[in-house]
């Protein structure tokens, strides 16, 4: 792997990684007059207007927004360069980070799985129906992509919950509340874990798989047809050799793309499917942060997806220049 390569993808995330901190701070601002309105008391009957600006003016200092927009962006990217988050707006002013480590587990829970599940699944069936191209397997493949892509993952998560939960009463609708402050890494709690987590893992998979099926079928299709494999054929190799000795490295370029794009959205990705299952991990954390104007906790859970964005990213860059050094910068060959 060439350095220069390396280096030049690092200082490009880097500079993203900088303006999405700019982003990031002032994009929740815009079009607010007074971010601290929230948090003012109501004003009293026998309070003077002095005596309440009085007020608002020690409210807006305590949050913090007594000061101007760049000198908050200032102090805001100072702290961070540190590795602070900040305080929550919450009682008690909690740190972000902390509540972030807390939730973080819970999301994890459902995005791991669903990607391992749908990795493994999905390129398992998409190569079996490129296989069986034209046939039943291949059918049925596009068929069910075609209605699913129609159909977004909170559509399918409210038909599972009408179905398997409030009607044959299989799976719980709602996750317990409890289960995640009395986790005790027991085989009864993890059994819970696991029972509670199965309509959430089930609403995300189903679309996950079809979409690995899909871009493996179709990537397997078009590497088959290159001169290098059809030279294999004609030299007698099996099959199975051609899969896997020949087609494979070829095949899972745009399947890396695929998982690491996944990866990046690998938290932020189930907010709606938490929010449908009360399921209390990153994305209920930014709901509820959202709707209480709580600005430190919004920007930390926003910086933490961003992250991880750019870090799966930079990795799928570094893994497509491994598996295929005719890559150049830029993505030229």
């Amino acid at each position: 792997m060439k350095i220069d390569y390396v280096i030049k993808r690092i200082l490009h995330t880097v500079l993203i990684f900088l303006a999405v901190i700019t982003l990031n701070f002032f994009i929740p601002r815009i079009g607010v007059d007074d971010p601290a309105e929230r948090y003012y008391p109501p004003q009293l009957g026998s309070m003077t207007d002095e005596e309440y600006d009085e007020i608002k003016a020690l409210t807006r200092e305590q949050y913090g927004f007594d000061k101007s927009n760049l000198a908050q962006y200032a102090e805001y990217v100072k702290r961070l360069f540190s590795g602070d988050l900040g305080n929550s707006f919450q009682p008690g002013r909690p740190k972000v980070m902390e509540m972030i480590l807390e939730r973080l587990p819970w999301t994890l829970v459902l995005s791991v799985s669903t990607m391992v599940i749908s990795a493994f699944f999905g390129i398992t069936y998409g190569t079996f129906a490129a296989n069986q191209r034209g046939r039943l397997a291949d059918t049925a493949l596009l068929a069910s992509s075609t209605v699913l892509t129609a159909l977004p993952s909170f559509i399918i998560a409210l038909i599972l919950s009408m179905v398997l939960g409030f009607g044959l009463g299989i799976f719980p609708c709602y996750a317990d509340s409890e289960m995640m402050t009395s986790f005790d890494w027991s085989l009864a709690e993890i059994g819970n874990v696991l029972y509670n987590a199965a309509l959430p893992i089930i609403s995300m998979r189903i679309g996950g798989i079809v979409g690995y099926a899909v871009s493996t079928r179709n990537s397997v299709i078009v590497v088959s047809s290159d001169d290098y494999i059809l030279t294999a054929r004609a030299k007698g190799l099996s099959n199975s050799r051609i899969l896997y000795s020949h087609t494979l490295t070829n095949y899972l370029l745009p399947i890396v793309t695929r998982f690491m794009m996944g990866l990046s959205g690998l938290i932020g990705g189930a907010v709606v499917i938490e929010k449908v299952f009360n399921w209390n991990g990153m994305g209920t954390l930014f709901i509820n942060a959202n709707l209480n104007s709580d600005y430190p906790l919004m920007m930390g859970v926003m910086l933490f997806l961003s992250s991880i964005a750019l870090l799966a990213n930079l990795t799928a860059d570094l893994l497509y220049f491994v598996l295929d050094p005719r890559v150049q910068d830029g993505g030229r060959r």
